[in-house]
């Protein structure tokens, strides 16, 4: 390779190298769609500008599609930044700017002509390389800078001993093992330095101020924040100033008159039906769990302690006409989710309802950056044990008559500006949070709400098992031994149960076909999401399982106003899907209601690897003894294919025709262990091979006397047989027996 394609060639690929430490920073957080698509738009211009290089030489035309490519190489990533905010898809600031160095750094390495520009572009690939791992949580961001400077060693070595082209030595020496001694040497150094390090920081504090305006801390966020800098509490600071949210943490005290969550049901999927009344039950509840229904006649009081799955078909009420224009809720933060107001945890055949008391009156207070939230106790223990697990979102109540906060799963805590009082909060019942002491979270409230995440290998590992109860319903039992079948791992089973109702039944919310009872829906195969929701937990219930029935609203993934910069809640996104406990007492929510979103639970590499390796285990095991059988015999199958080659070959112009045929030949040979000398012309090394056999010598004699007169006189074009006839008789096979010939 010369000197300025090693260059050029070394130079790009520590561009690409650093582009690819930015890559880890952006895929979990980013679009699914948005991200793969910039990644591959710059994959695309890079290859263009390359691929025109190669096959289509240095005139004007393939100069100036090369600078074009070039040129939105370095411009793409501004382009997808200000694309994506306008579409709901915002990228954070700093890491467009991050890529725009990378893509900035592989365009220079692409144009440069001079040694100074390629030199240009190495610093800026190492600035990225080096910088991306100083801001990445992972403990395993080292390993990127790590190759990157190995490569750079390597390439620097290569430029100093080209220098040494222009000295007269007084003798050479080879040598292939210089360089590796010194990339072993500069990896140890590195190993070394980096272990003496690692624990030099420990006791410097942390930056809370933000570094960047996306990166969290307490004084910005934007709709592309990630979370906090440093700790969880640092995270859940990080939208005390919400830019990007039209609420504003003040008037928390005015009054409304409008729809509780039990009137928006009713609304959508049809009021319960009337019990006999031999079958009534009087309750007495307390004023802090009565939910004060509406004034209209929709019976909403039936919803405060029980929910039935037997209701009738809904009807179209005036007091919604304006729905689609009013929201219940504003919600910022990531779109797709559910946020839940209700939970149940007994089911009698047609009504669920809450017996297990979770109430707690006494939240944990934390003062977070001078703003006091207050905790559950248990999801508190679990933040301090995970930190990194906390994500933040702005509730924003607009029309919503409840006492009760719609909030995401696994919430852990919550804080509204100013409020610093202990009473003003608590748990329900049912585990959901509310301010007790009023009939209504007032209008306009802003409500910070800091939730957990959840990895599968945690659901995995911790989900807990029971005995199977008595089934309610009748039909569920043996549906459900259909479904799960010889499956063995509890996750799996759950998957199967869910994928099954998502797939074999239809949701139909108000359908004229609609199933109005759980025996209806397992019949009919379509309904509304509570069928759905209670089919699943009843099922999961089946295979030992705790679950319960949640209501609430699902935030919509096109309800994103990217000019607002928040989701709007309507009425008719009242919603209702089922949750399953773990060993640990938290709760994770499955959807088995299709046209809704799945949660995501982030599998760690260490479970994708193995799902991997439990899937594929027979393709690899079929690859590699495919890939061994082919590597045994490929000396038959590589004959095959020149022999084809060289078939459709004969078509081309004699001068490439004597081309192909001698790389032919030389092809075989190396297939045969028998590869043509360093420094030895084919001709030579041809007759030396061919000289125990008269008929191949003869041929061989024949065909170089015909690629001389082609390439060096004036002769007439050598006929087929000339031309063809060695490549006909030099197989594998005769080149390994005239070898053996002429060593014995």
């Amino acid at each position: 390779m010369s000197t300025w394609s090693r260059r050029r060639t070394e130079t790009i690929a520590l561009a690409v190298l650093a582009i690819s430490s930015v890559i880890p920073l952006r895929c979990y957080v980013e679009s699914a769609a948005w991200f793969p698509a910039e990644m591959a738009a710059l994959a695309i211009a890079f290859l263009v500008a390359e691929g025109v290089r190669a096959f289509c030489g240095n005139g004007i035309r393939a100069r100036r599609s090369i600078d074009t490519a070039t040129v939105a190489l370095g411009v793409l990533p501004v382009v997808f930044a200000i694309v994506g905010r306008m579409i709901g898809s915002p990228i954070a600031f700093e890491m467009s700017a991050l890529t725009t160095f990378g893509a900035v750094s592989l365009a220079m390495a692409i144009a440069a002509r001079t040694n100074q520009t390629r030199s240009l572009s190495l610093i800026l690939s190492g600035f990225l390389v080096l910088f991306s791992a100083s801001i990445s949580d992972s403990d395993y961001a080292v390993a990127l800078p790590l190759l990157w400077m190995l490569a750079c060693v390597w390439h620097l070595i290569a430029n100093h001993w080209e220098r040494l082209d222009l000295a007269m030595p007084d003798s050479v020496q080879r040598t292939w093992s210089l360089r590796p001694k010194i990339m072993i040497v500069t990896l140890l150094v590195l190993a070394v330095g980096a272990y003496l390090v690692k624990d030099s920081s420990a006791g410097l504090q942390r930056l809370t101020l933000g570094l960047m305006p996306t990166s969290g801390g307490s004084e910005w966020s934007d709709p592309a924040a990630r979370g906090g800098v440093g700790t969880g509490d640092a995270a859940i600071a990080a939208k005390d100033h919400a830019e990007s949210f039209g609420a504003v943490d003040s008037d928390i005290m005015l009054e409304s008159t409008e729809s509780s969550l039990f009137d928006m049901f009713n609304d959508m999927i049809g009021e319960p039906k009337e019990k006999n009344k031999k079958q009534e039950r009087a309750q007495a509840m307390g004023p802090d769990n009565f939910i004060q229904s509406h004034e209209r006649n929709a019976k909403s009081e039936q919803g405060g302690g029980t929910f039935s799955t037997d209701r009738l078909p809904p009807k179209k009420h005036h007091h919604f006409k304006d729905a689609k224009d009013a929201s219940v809720v504003q919600w910022d933060g990531p779109t797709g989710i559910r946020l839940a107001m209700h939970r149940y945890d007994t089911f009698d055949g047609r009504d669920w309802s809450q017996t297990a008391d979770l109430k707690n009156e006494k939240l944990t207070p934390v003062v977070i950056d001078e703003a006091t939230w207050f905790f559950d106790p248990v999801l508190r223990g679990v933040l301090s044990r995970d930190p990194d697990s906390a994500s933040v979102g702005l509730l924003k109540v607009i029309r919503l008559d409840s006492l009760r906060l719609p909030v995401p799963m696994l919430t852990a805590g919550i804080h509204i500006k100013e409020i610093d009082r202990q009473d003003f909060f608590a748990l329900s019942e049912d585990g959901c949070f509310f301010m007790p002491g009023r009939e209504r979270v007032p209008p306009l409230t802003v409500v910070h709400v800091a939730s957990l995440g959840l990895m599968e290998d945690e659901i995995r590992d911790g989900l807990e098992m029971r005995e199977p109860p008595a089934a309610v319903v009748p039909e569920i039992d043996p549906l459900v031994k259909k479904i799960v079948g010889d499956e063995t791992d509890t996750y799996e089973k759950l998957q199967s149960i869910v994928s099954h109702l998502r797939s074999e039944f239809s949701y139909d919310r108000d359908g004229e076909s609609t199933a109005t009872s759980l025996s209806d829906f397992l019949q009919s195969r379509r309904g509304g999401d509570h069928l759905f929701a209670t089919t699943a937990a009843l099922m999961a219930r089946q295979i030992g399982m705790q679950t319960r029935l949640v209501t609430g609203f699902y935030v919509r993934p096109d309800a994103f106003d990217i000019s607002a910069g928040h989701s709007s809640v309507l009425p008719q996104d009242v919603h209702v899907w089922a949750e399953v406990q773990l060993e640990d007492g938290r709760w994770f929510e499955i959807e088995p209601t299709p046209g809704f979103q799945q949660p995501h639970y982030r599998p760690s590499w260490r479970l994708v690897a193995q799902q991997f390796a439990a899937t594929y285990w027979t393709t690899f095991v079929g690859g590699t003894l495919a890939l061994l059988i082919g590597y045994v015999s490929r000396s038959y199958w590589g004959d095959w294919l020149l022999t084809v080659i060289w078939t459709f070959g004969r078509w081309l112009r004699p001068r490439h025709r004597i081309r192909l045929a001698i790389g032919i030949i030389e092809a075989r040979a190396r297939l045969a262990g028998k590869r043509r000398p360093v420094g030895r012309s084919q001709r030579a090394w041809l007759e030396q091979l061919t000289r125990t056999d008269a008929t191949i010598a003869h041929a061989t004699e024949k065909f170089f006397d015909a690629a001389d007169r082609l390439f060096f006189g004036h002769g007439n074009e050598p006929t087929d047989h000339d031309a063809t006839g060695l490549v006909d008789l030099l197989h594998v096979h005769t080149i390994t027996a005239l070898s053996k010939e002429a060593t014995s």
